[in-house]
């Protein structure tokens, strides 16, 4: 004799709804964890008098992941001797890898540094039960989200890696179910 389970129908949808606190909880904990992972942003400073070169006043409060390069209008002068394009690519002022030396020279700025810069971009969204399903996103949202995830080239082979913080966080809390 042979038996038969025969689930109540509807049981898939049931037992969803039952989880999806369990897969919220699971996904605001890779939220957490990302907002760790996430890089700070950077803000090009400048001293506000009047030596600041105007390259430098056009980038003041110039906000940029941590990886990533601010973005400066070119001097005419690193344009003609340095073969740069119109715009220059600094990691931090005074930056050399750059490849301006007009820009740079006696360059008085600062990169503040801004903790939360690109976490206060990630949040989970609520669960969503579609018949047997349960999804849950976590997102990051603004302009430089995706540019600090994955990083970019700039002209001239400049390199910022990215910092693969969406993908870091779900592979920590998935290595620790």
């Amino acid at each position: 004799m042979a038996a038969k389970f025969h689930p109540e129908p509807g049981l898939e949808a049931k037992l969803a709804q039952l989880i999806a606190p369990h897969v919220h909880k699971i996904a605001r904990e890779v939220e957490r964890q990302a907002k760790v992972f996430a890089p700070p942003t950077k803000k090009w400073i400048t001293v506000a008098d009047d030596k600041v070169r105007p390259t430098h006043v056009a980038a003041h409060g110039q906000e940029v992941p941590a990886n990533l390069r601010f973005k400066i209008n070119s001097m005419q002068w690193d344009m003609q001797h340095r073969g740069l394009g119109p715009t220059t690519y600094m990691k931090e002022p005074r930056d050399s890898s750059s490849r301006a030396v007009a820009n740079i020279k006696n360059c008085r700025c600062h990169a503040q540094s801004i903790p939360d810069g690109i976490s206060r971009n990630i949040r989970t969204l609520p669960p969503v039960v579609a018949g047997s399903t349960v999804t849950v996103k976590v997102i990051a949202e603004g302009e430089w989200v995706v540019p600090a995830e994955i990083g970019t080239v700039y002209p001239g082979n400049l390199e910022a890696k990215g910092a693969y913080f969406m993908a870091r966080a779900a592979a920590a809390v998935a290595a620790r179910l």
